[in-house]
């Protein structure tokens, strides 16, 4: 958690608040059971599925890299509950692509590696779904170092997910994986482009709504 920066000091800026989280994230990741938190994160983000869930909704969720809050089993969760799953692959502009999840998937170079526009779908079967696939999303979860109370979420800095997140519906709710002690207690820096979450669960399985999800336009679950 951080703390309120006395008046004599300037404000963190988002590249210092970014370096400092994720030192905190590397050392979280290496203090956390990842058996645990998967069960943990999977069972608390389907809380946040629409009421028709006894339906197949479609979620986008992302696969997770090896220090961030991990997603497989959230997304065989899903699969198996007989939802869709889509993922991104980040391409060159920093625009994301979207395709069919398939159970077992974890993120590795291929998800992060900033594609050509004109690359082909990868040999596994999965096609691509076009970046407005966001726009069918019952749900949307997104990869973040941290959040603070008004939604405000800090990502990687590429920008990938503000521009996403135009293409989804204004009711469909947003939320962020943390590890638990990722989330922040004081403001973010907010810029007009930075699109707010609807809240955040942890690694410990806690969810959070945040101020984000008063407002009509970013209503969550």
């Amino acid at each position: 958690m951080s703390q309120q920066p006395s008046p004599d000091q300037p404000l963190p800026t988002k590249r210092e608040i970014r370096q400092a989280a994720r030192r905190r994230r590397a050392e979280l990741a290496a203090a956390s059971d990842g058996s645990a938190a998967g069960s943990a994160i999977a069972e608390a983000v389907l809380r946040f599925l629409p009421e028709r869930a006894e339906d197949q909704v479609r979620v986008a969720v992302y696969e997770s890299l090896p220090d961030e809050p991990p997603t497989a089993p959230l997304i065989a969760a899903l699969l198996a509950a007989g939802h869709e799953v889509i993922v991104p692959i980040v391409l060159d502009d920093f625009s994301l692509e979207w395709t069919y999840a398939a159970e077992g998937t974890i993120g590795d170079r291929g998800t992060v590696a900033r594609l050509p526009k004109d690359t082909p779908p990868s040999g596994d079967g999965r096609r691509w779904l076009g970046p407005g696939a966001l726009s069918t999303c019952d749900l949307v979860v997104t990869p973040g170092l941290t959040v603070d109370r008004r939604g405000t979420r800090l990502g990687q800095g590429g920008g990938c997910y503000d521009r996403a997140l135009r293409h989804r519906d204004p009711g469909t709710p947003v939320i962020t994986l943390l590890h638990e002690g990722e989330q922040r207690d004081t403001d973010l820096p907010r810029e007009a482009h930075d699109s707010p979450v609807d809240g955040y669960v942890t690694t410990s399985g806690r969810v959070v709504r945040t101020a984000a999800d008063s407002s009509p336009a970013h209503r969550a679950g």
